[in-house]
Formats: C-alpha cells, structure tokens, sequence
C-alpha cells in the first residue's frame, strides 16, 4: 500500500515540475516578457471537405406486388424474371368464360331495366299530358254549360212574357171578332163605332206587334233569343195584320149592310180568335216542359264541375306513374352496379403492370390454376410476380450519432460498389430517420440516400459504400485548428505574429472546421498572415499572464470593440 502512495506522490511532483517548466517557457522568468520561442501558423487559401463513410445495400425505391384477384387457369404469362415492363403492359391472362357470360347477362338486365325506366317516363308524359287535356276540356264544358244555363233562363222569361201578351191579345182578339160578328148581323150607328175602334185598337196591336217581331229579329241576330222566338214574333205580327185588315173590312162591313157571305166570313174570324187564344193559353201550360229544360241544363253544369274534379284527381296517377319511374331508375342503377362489377371480374382476368419497371420474382407458371380470396381479411388476390422500378434506388445506411449533425437532407453522395469497383455513382441524401437506435451502448441513426439507375446496372441486393459529403469549401482562407481561441465569454480569437512578437487578439467568425484547418469567414485577416498556435482547445482563461494584460490593455480593448487589429493598426471587420 505504502508503495503505490509513493508512485501517486512521484508523479504528482513530475506533473507539476512539467507544467512549471512549460509555463516558463511562455511566460519567461517574471511572467511578462515575451517568450523565448513562438510557434507560429500562416493564414492561406485551401479546401476543406467533410465527409461522411458508410455502408449498406441497394434497394430498389419502388416495389410493386402483381396480384390478381381473379380465379381460374393462366392461360398465357407474357412476362418472366428479369424483364422490364411499362406500366399497363399485359403480363397475364386468365380463363374468361365464366366472367364473361356474367359480363353478358350483366348487360342484358341493364338493357332490360332501361327499356323500363324509358316505358316508365312515357308513361309519365302520357298521363301528364292526358291531365291536362282532361282538365282543360272539363273546364271548357263548365264554360259552354254555364253560358246555356243563362240563356236558357233568359229565354224561358221572355217566353213568359211573350206567351202572356199573346194570351192577352188573343183575348182582346176574340172580342173584337165577336163584336164583328154582332155588327155584320145589324147594322147600327153605335156598330160602326164600335167597329171604328176594332180598327184603331187592330192599328195599335198590329204596330206592337211589328215592334215586337223587329225587336225580337234584333235580338235574334245578336244571338240573345231562340228563332223559335222569332218566328213566334213573325206569327204574331201576321196575326196582327190580319187582325186589322179584318178589323179594316169589318168597318167597311158595318157602315155597309152585309152580305151572307160577310157574315160567315165574321163567324170565320170569331172561330179564329177562339182558337188564336186558346193557342195562346196552350203556350202557358208549355211553361212547365222548360223548367224540365232549366233543370237539366243545370244537371248538365254538374256534371260538368264533376268532369273537372275528377280530371284534377288524375294528377294523382302522375305520382303514382313517378314511383314507378323512381322504382325503374333504382332497377337500372342496380343493374349498372351489377355490370361494372362483372366487367371489373372480366378486367380483372388480365393482368397489367402497375407500373414500369422490372420483374424481380415470378411466382406461377402457364396453365396453373388460382383461387383468388376477396375476403376483407385476405390479401387483394393471388401473389403473381413482384416488380420494382430500378430507374431511381435507394441505399439505407447508419449513421453515428457524433457525424449525424454534420449530416443534412439534399447533400450530395458519392457511391462505390463492390461489382465496379472502378466507378462511382452520384446521389443525394433523401431521409434522415428522426429517431436514433442503440445497439450496444452506440447510437446511430438511418440515412436514405437516393441515387439515379437509369442503365439499370445497380441491382438490389448489391454491397455499397457510401461518402456523404457534409462539406466541400473550395479555394477559402483556412487557418490551422491550433491557432483559434476560444473565449470563456463567447466568440473566437487569433493571436497576429509580426516581426516575432504577438499583436494584438482578432476576432474572427469561423465556417467549416475540417480534420486540420478551419474555414474563416469574417476577420481582419489577410493570405499570408502569421497567427500563434497555442495548445489545442485553449481559451482565453488558460493564456500567458503577458498574453492576458495585453487584452486588458484600455486602448486594445476599445480597438477590439472598434474593430481594431494587430499592430500596424489594421482595422478588422468584427464577427457579421
């Protein structure tokens, strides 16, 4: 024990005398004067590359299964392992008897239901079209039935009226006869008064009469009265003639003594007077046959408004002829359902790539018999080759975790396979899986990068090496790693040599840091400069007393803010 405490105590003491030794050989014997030797770096131009090694295997970037989902006999495979297709080239045919007969039936039914649906909108047009006509002749007949229902009723009053005035004259008529007669048989002073008076009486029913008969001629001609009625009017006007030519005669009869025979002509005219009223009279026990007449007019406008209700009622049918056409529709979209399923079984009897690219595997053979399973939980058919698009591959590489950083999406790759060996294939980095996997305490992510097989050459399975480029700076102001200082407060400094003495701290701003060199992007720096190289990872709290209070310096640190440099009083850009 006491011999092991001796050996940690001896190189305690060599560890302390060598640090003693090698600050001494900065610093100097007070530690203020410049050092006895500097080592020094200059400022050039170069390039600086980082990259990324890594291996794996060539995959291709797209694999298809070909599937079937058709059952029977192949009758005839026209592709085989290795052959390139493009996409819908036939690669398989399958027995189509039975799917086509289902194919023809399909579309038999459909044919069927569409002459249904077309029978079913006819008869939509027919019924519609039938409604209409229906209705607009019932309302026509209620029209035509209104209007002779009030003719009718102004005919039968005028006829009333008529037929009483007629009563009325006949009577008046009978009178004057019958004085005639008394008159012809004696002849006498007050006779031929009386018979003056028949004559004026005859004069005044004879113009009622005419007025009347032209009264009921104008009406007759603008269709407000019957001619029945006019000639009624005529007879009467006729009547009325003769009534006064008689009454004209019977005067000239009475003021003369008469003669036998106009005697018996005045008995003739009484016998005409008794019948002329008793006409009359029969036309007002007439009156009751046109109520009759009103009443079936009235029937007949009934019937009418029926007819209309029960055409309105036949717009019922259209809905009914409707469901059926909706029924007629439903069948043919059932029907085309029904088709483009057994049309899709008969697609489906003819295998076509799915995309273009090569036939990796071919797992039937000409003539044998599948059975396709279309269940939800089998796959979509029967497994008949697979194929995979080799004009773009991929290549699936680890990554440690200590160069995943360096590593980003769209880099460029190099690629080396083992099959030729002397070339190389350009890709670019794809995918980087966002999560690492441990495998014996080392950390490592997935890559994918993608490379371009236009020539097909690259086959999948093939070993590969992988040169991700993280970095390629060509022809930048670089500066060895050593001579970069980095500050407890942040930022990064270099230490000017002119004439063998250390200048002043430049700040720089620094780019890609390279196995040797490191790029600078920002600085007052120049090609050519010499900078101090101090100890790797030295940072401003590790540096020679000298070093220190010349960065304490009041007026360098106001130059550094400003920008300032070395000596020679060089003004720098600061970081950007």
């Amino acid at each position: 024990m006491k011999k092991w405490i001796a050996i940690i105590v001896i190189v305690v003491v060599i560890l302390g005398v060598g640090a003693i030794l090698f600050r001494g050989r900065l610093s100097g014997k007070d530690g203020n004067a410049a050092p006895a030797e500097i080592q020094t770096t200059i400022i050039k131009r170069g390039d600086i590359t980082i990259s990324v090694d890594a291996t794996g295997t060539i995959e291709p970037l797209v694999i298809v299964e070909v599937r079937c989902k058709a059952s029977g006999a192949i009758t005839k495979l026209y592709a085989d392992e290795g052959d390139t297709l493009t996409a819908g080239a036939l690669m398989a045919e399958i027995e189509k008897k039975y799917t086509q007969a289902d194919v023809d039936q399909a579309e038999a039914d459909l044919n069927s239901a569409k002459a249904r649906l077309t029978q079913a909108e006819t008869n939509i047009k027919l019924q519609t079209e039938q409604s209409r006509i229906q209705i607009e002749q019932a309302g026509k007949n209620i029209v035509d039935a209104e209007t002779r229902l009030d003719k009718l009723r102004e005919d039968i009053e005028l006829e009333k009226v008529a037929n009483k005035r007629a009563v009325e004259q006949a009577g008046k008529d009978l009178e004057i006869t019958e004085l005639r007669l008394k008159q012809a048989e004696s002849s006498r002073p007050e006779s031929v008064k009386r018979s003056e008076a028949s004559v004026t009486q005859a004069k005044i029913s004879l113009d009622l009469a005419n007025e009347d008969y032209e009264r009921n001629k104008a009406l007759y001609q603008k269709e407000f009265v019957s001619k029945s009625e006019v000639d009624s009017a005529k007879a009467k006007l006729d009547l009325a003639q003769s009534q006064y030519d008689s009454a004209v005669e019977q005067f000239k009869m009475v003021k003369q003594p008469s003669s036998e025979e106009e005697l018996k002509l005045a008995a003739l005219n009484l016998e005409k007077s008794k019948l002329a009223l008793d006409a009359a009279k029969h036309k007002v026990k007439q009156e009751s046959s046109r109520a009759k007449d009103l009443k079936l007019s009235e029937a007949q406008l009934e019937d009418a408004k029926i007819s209309l209700e029960l055409a309105l009622m036949s717009k019922e049918q259209i809905k009914l002829k409707e469901k059926d056409r909706e029924a007629a529709q439903a069948s043919v979209t059932r029907s085309q359902v029904a088709l483009d399923a057994a049309q899709d079984r008969l697609d489906d009897t003819e295998v076509r790539a799915p995309i273009s690219g090569t036939i990796l595997q071919k797992n039937v053979e000409e003539g044998q018999v599948i059975t396709s399973s279309m269940s939800a939980t089998a796959s979509a058919g029967t497994l008949l080759m697979t194929m995979a698009d080799l004009d773009n591959v991929y290549v699936k590489t680890e990554v440690d975790e200590t160069d995943i950083g360096t590593v980003k999406v769209d880099m460029p790759v190099i690629i080396t396979v083992e099959a030729y060996p002397d070339r190389t294939f350009g890709g670019t980095v794809l995918k980087i899986a966002p999560q690492g996997r441990a495998v014996q305490n080392v950390t490592t992510f997935e890559v994918t990068t993608e490379l371009s097989n236009p020539s097909k050459i690259l086959k999948p399975g093939m070993n590969v090496s992988v040169e991700i480029q993280a970095a390629n700076r060509q022809d930048v102001l670089v500066v060895e790693n050593e001579a970069i200082i980095d500050r407890r407060r942040g930022g990064k400094i270099v230490i000017p040599v002119v004439d063998g003495e250390p200048g002043d701290p430049i700040q720089i701003e620094t780019g890609v840091r390279g196995f040797d060199t490191t790029e600078i992007v920002s600085g007052d720096l120049n090609e050519g400069t010499a900078v101090l190289i101090l100890a790797p990872g030295e940072t401003d709290s590790g540096m020679p007393e000298w070093l220190r209070d010349r960065m304490k310096n009041p007026m360098n640190s106001f130059q550094r803010m400003q920008g300032g440099g070395g000596p020679g009083g060089g003004r720098g850009r600061g970081p950007r």
